[in-house]
């Protein structure tokens, strides 16, 4: 049988193991490329520090901060280490972005209410409607509703704002050990480029141990030219180098998921898994969907459903959902401390176009699909005679154009079993994300599909189509196309415009 990545051939022969030394060359290759695309920004934190003043926060045993009410200019005697320069940078950076609030108000009968006002600012009497958190909708005229009675002479006007990070915790979790020693000097551009380099040693562990347990007939160099295409071919390059909330986010979920997915592959540690995947949900909530992939493996061993198999599914799924559970409901308790509500994150606490959104159409929506698809797969950049030749919009580019390497993915050569608990995670994970209020934007390339990209690159390397002359060149594509965006993105806006896809705004 002739093997998927042509090992007869180059003379290489299937894995064994991990591999040591390919891992070393990989984490050295990417970090190194990652380092230097990151360039100035490794020298100090980056601008966007949500993570790092949510660790404070934990560190001081709260959920809610006062940093978005501080400046740079006046300094105080127990300010954190770090602390008013972390201010100067978002300060200089454009201000405070994605930062939740909570109106927090006293009536004047002497009733605390906390929610938001949906329509503030808006014309007429929707201005003055109010939801709170317990789930109601009152009419609160201000400042004549409110009672005088707080401040530090009890004479000021009670209307306080609560401040949340409205981003999963995990990270600042993560980061609390860091932030104790480092405070707010901590650099988590520096640490989203390590974790980045990680990542793409722990795909390469991954598909290394899809050959040895008889998932994919790829050899070594096949393996480590597939994570090298993933870590520089594909959004997560650009998505790497710049440290700041929404992209540590990101890349810190890629190392979770595929942790989780070493786990969970032939069900052979459960209890991991489950870990992992609360885990990965307490960082991006679409991986939570990527439970599908233990699912699949769980309820449809062999892809059929075996109903003598009822033992083995109750102890294994147990094993698994004890610890999956346990973080949910660690979650639902942090969330309804803050916000009232388990299931809320914060988004609703947001202000700007996106609240608007959200407000009008729901976080999820079928008023978003055009748009979404727009941007996720048939997004191109605009090239043009005149310089600068090529403008990205802020939307992104989408994954075709970003990584035409999936092209392969349409003509597989092997059909392992494999594939459709793969599958199922992508299908799960994809989906939901293409009615979110949110395309990604702003980005280079279509970020979100990173929550599902290691699977897209498994299948790719079971699929054991030859990376020949054909896939060398579309993984150099890949690569030439994302260093563009991880120099450029954040960089130079001459080569981004804003534009408005279908959709609502």
């Amino acid at each position: 049988m002739e093997s998927l990545g042509k090992t007869d051939e180059i003379g290489l022969a299937p894995p064994r193991r991990f591999g040591l030394g390919p891992s070393l060359a990989i984490f050295a290759i990417v970090v190194a490329a990652y380092g230097l695309c990151a360039w100035d920004r490794l020298l100090a934190p980056s601008p966007q520090f949500h993570f790092v003043d949510l660790a404070h926060s934990f560190l001081e045993g709260r959920f809610d901060t006062d940093t978005p009410r501080e400046r740079s200019g006046v300094t105080r005697e127990d300010d954190p280490r770090g602390f008013r320069e972390a201010l100067a940078r978002t300060e200089k950076a454009g201000g405070w972005n994605d930062w939740a609030f909570v109106r927090k108000l006293t009536l004047e009968g002497g009733e605390v209410v906390r929610g938001r006002f949906p329509w503030e600012g808006a014309d007429g009497e929707r201005k003055h409607l109010f939801w709170t958190d317990d789930n109601r909708e009152l009419k609160i005229v201000v400042p004549a509703d409110l009672a005088r009675t707080c401040g530090e002479r009890g004479r000021s006007l009670c209307d306080e704002r609560e401040y949340y990070v409205s981003f999963p915790p995990f990270p600042a979790v993560a980061l609390v050990p860091v932030v104790a020693v480092f405070g707010y000097d901590t650099n988590d551009v520096l640490i989203t480029v390590l974790v980045g380099g990680l990542n793409a040693v722990l795909l390469f562990w991954f598909l290394q141990l899809l050959v040895i347990r008889g998932h994919s007939r790829r050899s070594t160099r096949d393996n480590m030219l597939l994570a090298l295409a993933f870590a520089l071919g594909t959004v997560a390059f650009f998505s790497s180098v710049r440290g700041e909330v929404w992209f540590t986010a990101l890349i810190f979920g890629v190392a979770i998921n595929i942790g989780f997915m070493l786990a969970a592959l032939d069900l052979r540690h459960p209890i991991v898994a489950g870990l992992l995947l609360g885990c990965g949900f307490a960082t991006r909530t679409p991986i939570l969907f990527c439970g599908a992939f233990f699912a699949w493996q769980l309820f449809f061993a062999g892809n059929r459903w075996d109903p003598r198999r009822w033992r083995e599914i109750l102890v294994v799924g147990t094993k698994f959902a004890i610890p999956l559970a346990a973080v949910l409901a660690a979650l639902a308790w942090y969330n309804a401390a803050r916000f009232g509500d388990p299931g809320e994150f914060g988004h609703a606490y947001l202000q700007g176009s996106a609240y608007d959104r959200v407000r009008d159409h729901g976080m999820f929506s079928f008023t978003y699909l055009n748009r979404n698809l727009l941007s996720a797969v048939l997004a191109m950049p605009r090239f043009s005679t005149d310089a600068p030749y090529v403008m990205v919009s802020n939307h992104g580019i989408g994954l075709l154009f970003t990584t035409p390497l999936l092209a392969f993915l349409l003509w597989p050569v092997d059909k392992p079993k494999l594939r459709w608990a793969l599958w199922a995670a992508v299908i799960a994970a994809a989906v939901p994300g293409l009615f979110y209020q949110n395309t990604g934007w702003v980005q280079f390339g279509f970020r979100f599909a990173l929550d599902y990209m290691p699977y897209l690159f498994a299948l790719l390397a079971i699929g054991g189509r030859p990376i020949g002359r054909l896939g060398v060149a579309l993984i150099v594509w890949g690569i030439v196309v994302n260093l563009f965006g991880a120099i450029t993105f954040g960089r130079y806006g001459i080569f981004y415009y804003e534009t408005v896809l279908p959709g609502a705004t």
